[in-house]
């Protein structure tokens, strides 16, 4: 089969599709099929993500393509002419020029249209941006999302919010996968612990993703604050260390992810507010091994988000071994059903409440909830399995189609 993706973004450091839909698309090619991925690039974005095997076409995301939400007729152009040698086209991601030139090619081509959402339907995220998008319904996402032939969610929550948006398409869902990284090889902290030095010889919670409102940083960090004001007054005991209150053993957040919309500076004052500089370390995006070191090494993962479809940094927190805290507006009610962390209502009170409980388990305690989450995601979250759930889906929709 001859397949074309097509997402607004594939930089490394805008996190979500950009690693989901090239993941995709690679194993996609490894099942023996012929995967086109068209992009446009940003190079103040950094570099886009490796896809083994894909075939990458694009054009440069220009001054009109940054302004208005990837407006390009190059970029036009090229996806109607990759679309005119595959056998389905294949849609990431809402609102943006980029999406309705998907649907431009399959229409012109003639060849069916798949769309991904991406969490971009959720509740929370249709009141962000409530103008642009209402401009955007009107000039070409309407139409878009009528044309489809096929729907793909990556949790039964976002098919949900899809079929609340008023889409009757037919449906597949299928979550998106992670790679399970060898144990034997798990690296040491010394990298981090070199580059930020407060990080030695302390318990790592650790909230990796996009420094962003939907994160529920602002909720993590009002919790964060409980945590310390219980701490200092004696309420509640960190494990580990002499008398389990060793200040060398206290826990330390460390908020990494890149800031693509400066979101920064306003997290940096709610730090600062509160008074938590001695405890909150950002590192800013992180790749590699580095990324690797931290998720490896975090004592609990944290992502209390106010929305998400799917959420595969809690999947890569669960593949290296790591307990997790994160919120009910997630699609992870498994993490509670196996033991493997806490899903917790996106409120002050739950998430400090789950990261007291956290900090205060024994190393033993938290290391079977993190081989219970590594069960969870050998067992359920392989990317061979969604890939080839995706890709029959395609097969049944080009067969219903002949």
């Amino acid at each position: 089969m001859k397949i074309l993706h097509v997402v607004p973004l594939t930089q490394a450091s805008t996190g979500g599709p950009a690693l989901s839909v090239t993941r995709l698309a690679a194993e996609q090619v490894r099942m023996g099929h012929e995967v086109t991925l068209a992009s446009l690039f940003y190079s103040h974005l950094g570099p886009q993500v490796e896809a083994t095997g894909v075939r990458l076409v694009g054009a440069r995301g220009g001054l009109w393509a940054k302004r208005g939400r990837g407006w390009s007729p190059a970029f036009r152009s090229l996806v109607i002419q990759a679309a005119r040698n595959v056998d389905v086209v294949h849609n990431h991601g809402l609102w943006m020029w980029p999406n309705a030139y998907a649907r431009e090619a399959a229409m012109a081509a003639g060849r069916p249209l798949v769309i991904s959402p991406r969490g971009m339907l959720d509740a929370w995220s249709l009141r962000r941006s409530r103008f642009r998008k209402a401009v955007a319904w009107r000039l070409f996402e309407k139409r878009n999302l009528q044309s489809a032939a096929l729907l793909h969610a990556t949790s039964t929550g976002e098919a949900a919010s899809i079929r609340a948006a008023g889409m009757t398409q037919p449906m597949v869902i299928a979550p998106n996968g992670v790679d399970l990284p060898d144990m034997a090889s798990k690296p040491g902290r010394g990298l981090l612990e070199h580059q930020f030095p407060v990080l030695r010889r302390k318990r790592w919670v650790v909230f990796m993703s996009r420094i962003h409102p939907k994160k529920g940083i602002d909720i993590l960090l009002r919790a964060w604050k409980t945590l310390q004001k219980e701490a200092a007054s004696g309420e509640w005991r960190v494990a580990g260390g002499e008398g389990d209150q060793d200040k060398k053993s206290a826990p330390v957040l460390v908020l990494a992810g890149p800031d693509l919309i400066g979101y920064r500076k306003a997290v940096e004052r709610m730090v600062q507010e509160m008074r938590l500089e001695s405890s909150v370390v950002f590192t800013g995006e992180v790749r590699g091994g580095e990324k690797d070191a931290l998720l490896a090494n975090a004592t609990v993962f944290v992502l209390p988000s106010y929305s998400e479809n799917f959420g595969i940094a809690v999947a890569e927190a669960l593949a290296w071994g790591r307990p997790v805290i994160t919120s009910t507006a997630t699609p992870w009610e498994e993490i509670a059903t196996v033991s493997a962390g806490w899903w917790v209502r996106p409120e002050v009170e739950a998430v400090s409440g789950a990261l007291q409980e956290a900090l205060s388990e024994s190393d033993e305690a938290l290391l079977a909830r993190g081989e219970n989450g590594r069960r969870l995601v050998e067992t359920t979250y392989g990317w061979r399995s969604a890939a080839q759930t995706v890709t029959e889906a395609y097969s049944d929709l080009l067969a219903a189609e002949r």
